[in-house]
């Protein structure tokens, strides 16, 4: 089979040039995940090639990046049996996603009349408005197209918005439903975020996708003394929770390390500022984020259970987490299935646990830290890399369930 993959990634010939530009945080989760399926989708002999039509995930003119136009450093790159077309956009807000969604038809279907007659499979990577509306267009024109939508996060609480802001996009939201209930397939990450989906579509569940690079390439025999977390500095992903439980636990044999930012940062800084065992970094780039995760003792995941949207939520760094070979501690959560918990350390039920938890693990020796994350970096390494992930959602286009 020929796959389209409709999506936004950061190239590499652009990269430096789109963070440099950019102002505020960058989508490099969503640019990990999607390579990771890119990568598993060009690893399977049942794909004969694949093409990715590229509008990077950037943030609108003026208050979000510095060019009102996006014009690629590469039109056309190459990387092993994957062709990337970057496609240019208008990137003015608002006016950016009309454009985007011409931009995209067009790129597709220049693409697919290069191949008549050969069975297409266009991807669509997440529930972004402007892609779902190219795809579906696409669709209408080409019918035996097959329709794939991979759903990471669903709209309604990718943020949180008020008044009529709340309103608008509550109603662009029924439209990008619309859109996906319209797919022959769908690749979401937990399974009650499949459930909102119609039935009679083909459905699998892929919770996320290891990346090689971040696979530590030995097992650490000795951890710094540190516990770490690195993410987004948000109260709803417990960050604050953190920060408390740790000064709380009175822990002195082990420092707490953050990275990141967010809404929550003037807080971390706040208690950083007066607590010499909590220390700040602010926001780093990926090497020197991944040198922190493969030297700490402990890896910290504080979102709890408490909201509803972790039923639709994997939290990507779990995995990122686990590949380091540093043990991980975070609580039991809807959308994590029960085979990665045997890896994991879990914090206990109550409004304690995490302190407890904290305390419990700075008496451990180093040498059961050791074990542990060793432990978790086989599980992924055995189960969850690109090409045994994205197998899963081929068999599902092939017909095959994995629900």
């Amino acid at each position: 089979m020929r796959v389209l993959f409709l999506g936004g990634i950061f190239s590499d010939s652009d990269k430096n040039n789109i963070v440099q530009k950019s102002k505020g945080g960058m989508q490099h989760a969503a640019d990990t995940l999607q390579k990771n399926y890119i990568q598993g989708f060009s690893q399977s002999p049942s794909v004969d090639s694949l093409t990715v039509i590229n509008l990077p995930f950037i943030g609108a003119y003026p208050r979000r990046y510095s060019d009102i136009f996006y014009q690629p450093a590469a039109k056309r790159e190459t990387l092993d049996r994957v062709t990337i077309m970057n496609v240019s956009f208008f990137n003015l807000t608002i006016v950016k996603n009309l454009h985007k969604v011409v931009r995209a038809v067009k790129a597709i279907l220049l693409q697919m009349k290069a191949d008549k007659g050969k069975p297409q499979v266009l991807v669509c990577y997440s529930m972004h408005l402007p892609f779902l509306l190219a795809c579906y267009v696409v669709k209408s024109l080409r019918s035996d197209t097959h329709f794939c939508v991979i759903v990471p996060d669903l709209p309604e609480y990718m943020a949180v918005r008020r008044g009529l802001a709340k309103f608008a996009y509550n109603m662009l939201s029924r439209i990008s439903y619309f859109i996906v209930n319209r797919a022959d397939s769908i690749s979401a990450i937990t399974k009650d975020m499949l459930g909102e989906f119609d039935d009679g579509i083909k459905k699998v569940v892929i919770e996320g996708i290891a990346d090689k690079r971040y696979i530590a390439l030995t097992d650490a025999v000795e951890r710094k003394k540190y516990f770490l977390y690195t993410g987004t500095l948000d109260r709803r992903y417990g960050i604050r929770n953190l920060v408390d439980s740790y000064v709380a636990s009175g822990v002195s044999d082990y420092e707490l390390f953050i990275c990141g930012d967010g809404d929550d940062r003037k807080y971390v800084e706040q208690i950083a500022a007066v607590q010499s065992g909590v220390r700040y970094f602010g926001q780093l780039d990926r090497e020197s984020v991944l040198k922190l995760q493969r030297n700490a003792a402990l890896l910290v995941n504080p979102r709890d259970n408490d909201s509803v949207y972790t039923k639709y939520s994997f939290p990507s760094k779990i995995i990122e987490y686990m590949s380091s070979g540093v043990p991980v501690l975070m609580y039991t959560l809807d959308g994590i299935p029960e085979e990665y918990y045997d890896f994991c350390y879990l914090v206990p039920p109550g409004s304690d646990g995490l302190k407890m938890k904290l305390l419990e693990l700075s008496k451990l020796a180093d040498s059961e830290f050791v074990s542990k994350g060793a432990l978790a970096k086989q599980f992924i390494v055995e189960n969850k890399m690109p090409d045994m992930q994205v197998a899963k959602l081929l068999d599902a286009i092939k017909g095959k369930c994995h629900v």
